[in-house]
């Protein structure tokens, strides 16, 4: 949805009202070049320093992230400050006669004819803070296997031999990548390491593209069984993210994934989640924010051991169920939203319990979930650890609020060896986490 042009107006104003050639109480320091610096990086030539009053800038920077394109909402404020400043950095040279601030003191709105803010009002309007051009971010997963391609608008999943058919790819770079490796380009002495599939999203920037990043796979992790989510094994896993745009450039990281012990494959029966994840995406609702936020939550998590994981598990909870208003107590509210989820079928006291075990930790009590008095008292009460209950509860959760139970568990990859062993009185047959029985096929 585009930005109003009173919005863009307002926002313009701000920003020349928020420019003076004096520092005043908290302006910061900065130089207009009288040539657009675009041109030339090496000349400038004459420039007039300014000051940007921090205070007076503040309420622009706010309308721009909270009415501009929806990618600023995931960034901090200080980017669309500093986005500001580089617009009337980039087309300053644009307002011809009045370049040297000849009333000392004044701002720089109280000295330009209004034909020349509304030169910049348009300018703005037609400028890439407000248009973005998407770059494409390439994210290499290692313990991912696609069955069959998906395709979204916002993100599109495959395996390293489809990478350059993907229609998210620019074709002017299809030539130069190699898709089973990373970093993905031919013809450059790299050390390059196998890839086996690729999260593709667009994005205005990697630090946005790496947002979705969390979103969608944290929805991947909610495909694994419980009990293997956190499974981890000394496997070799890697990460690192290539961006293709008005050019091409490639960086290390940490691994995207875990390294849990077996693959997560994704077959075309997927592609019904995977589509609910893009159009949530394509959103600009509170609601689909507040899922996609929930699920960066949880992709958190899984990287974290049990005691770590049960904090971010209590703020994934809060994100799906939690009272923005404060009218009512966050505990309150996640209860109440439980219940109506399942529909009364959990047991209320004892969702209750693990609330409070959350408050336990999240309000002070406890630094360490097993430092709660709590956590005995659940265990004493339930005979089950509300570690593992929480995260039982908290992926279900996010099954039925964000994908309305569209999203389901893959199959367990070790279901022969268990029957094996369930047979010969090795094991007992694993059965759902307490907490869900109720709900249990």
């Amino acid at each position: 949805m585009a930005m109003k042009s009173a919005d863009i107006r307002e926002i313009v104003r701000t920003l020349l009202d928020a420019t003076c050639d004096t520092v005043g109480e908290d302006g910061l320091l900065d130089s207009l070049a009288l040539i657009d610096p675009r041109q030339n990086q090496f000349t400038r030539g004459l420039e007039v320093t300014v000051f940007f009053r921090r205070k007076k800038l503040i309420p622009a920077a706010i309308k721009l992230r909270t009415l501009g394109p929806a990618h600023l909402r995931y960034l901090s404020l200080t980017t669309s400050f500093d986005l500001l400043r580089q617009f009337l950095r980039n087309h300053y040279h644009l307002l011809g006669g009045n370049l040297y601030f000849p009333v000392a003191g004044a701002s720089l709105l109280e000295q330009l004819s209004p034909e020349k803010v509304q030169l910049l009002v348009d300018r703005f309007a037609e400028s890439d803070i407000l248009n973005p051009a998407p770059e494409t971010c390439l994210f290499p997963l290692t313990i991912v296997r696609m069955d069959t391609s998906f395709d979204g608008n916002n993100f599109a999943m495959c395996t390293g031999a489809d990478l350059t058919s993907r229609p998210m790819v620019p074709q002017r770079f299809v030539p130069h990548l190699a898709g089973e490796v990373f970093p993905p380009f031919r013809d450059r002495a790299f050390s390059t390491r196998p890839t086996a599939s690729w999260l593709l999203v667009k994005a205005p920037s990697l630090d946005v593209g790496k947002k979705y990043r969390s979103s969608i796979l944290g929805a991947v992790a909610l495909t694994m069984i419980h009990r293997y989510r956190h499974q981890f094994t000394g496997r070799e896993v890697w990460g690192g993210a290539a961006t293709l745009g008005s050019g091409w450039k490639y960086s290390d990281g940490p691994s995207h994934t875990p390294a849990i012990s077996s693959d997560i494959v994704l077959t075309a029966e997927d592609a019904v989640w995977l589509t609910m994840l893009d159009e949530a995406i394509s959103s600009r609702s509170a609601s689909h924010v507040r899922k996609l936020k929930a699920l960066q939550y949880f992709y958190r998590s899984w990287f974290f051991a049990d005691s770590e994981r049960f904090a971010i598990h209590c703020i994934t909870i809060d994100a799906i169920f939690g009272d923005d208003t404060g009218e009512t107590g966050a505990t309150d509210a996640v209860v109440r939203g439980v219940d109506t989820l399942f529909e009364g079928r959990l047991d209320r006291d004892r969702v209750r319990l693990l609330m409070k075990l959350r408050n336990s930790v999240l309000h002070g009590g406890a630094p360490d979930i097993y430092d709660s008095k709590k956590y005995a008292k659940y265990y004493r009460e339930y005979g089950e650890d509300p570690v593992r209950e929480m995260s039982a509860l908290v992926a279900e959760c996010l099954r039925r609020a964000v994908f309305d139970g569209k999203l389901r568990e893959q199959p367990d990859p070790f279901t022969q060896v268990i029957n094996d062993a369930v047979s010969k009185g090795i094991m007992t047959p694993f059965k759902p986490e307490p907490i869900l029985a109720p709900i249990a096929p």
